[in-house]
C-alpha cells in the first residue's frame, strides 16, 4: 500500500506482482477490510501448496480472493487455474468462503477495483 525508495508498489511490505493486485489492495484498504497479501496455503515443497493473492478476513469466514490476468489464467492455463481454485475450495470447505476471482479487466483502475471488490465480496 505504499511506494518504497525504488518507486515500487507494495502491499503490507511485499512488492506487488501487478498494478491490478495493487488496485485491489487499495480497494480493500478503502473498504477497511483486513487481509493477508500473498497468503501461502500449505507448506513450502508440499504438493498442493499455492499462493492466494489475498486472504480477506471477511465475517464470519475468510475469503480467498484471486486477481487473474487473462494471459496467465485464461487460454492454455485456464484448466490449471480452475483446478487450483477447486482444490482450495475443497480443502477449506466450511473453514473459508468459496474463492472469489477478480479479472484484470475488472481492476484496471482503483475505482474499478473498488467496485469489483464491493460487488464480489458483497460489502
Amino acid at each position: 500500500m505504499a511506494r518504497n525508495s525504488k518507486d515500487e508498489l507494495t502491499l503490507n511490505g511485499i512488492k506487488v506482482d501487478s498494478i491490478n493486485e495493487y488496485n485491489v489492495g487499495m480497494a480493500l484498504e478503502k473498504l477497511n477490510l483486513d487481509y493477508a497479501y500473498q497468503y501461502y496455503s500449505g507448506g513450502a515443497g508440499i504438493r498442493g501448496t499455492q499462493i492466494i493473492d489475498f486472504l480477506v478476513y471477511t465475517d464470519p469466514k475468510p475469503t480467498p480472493l484471486y486477481v487473474h490476468g487473462d494471459y496467465w489464467h485464461g487460454g492454455q492455463y485456464a484448466q490449471k487455474t480452475e483446478l487450483k481454485e477447486s482444490l482450495i475450495n475443497s480443502k477449506m470447505r466450511g473453514v473459508w468462503n468459496m474463492a472469489v476471482v477478480i479479472w484484470e479487466h475488472e481492476c484496471e483502475t482503483e475505482e474499478q477495483a473498488y467496485n469489483a471488490v464491493r460487488a464480489k465480496l458483497a460489502v
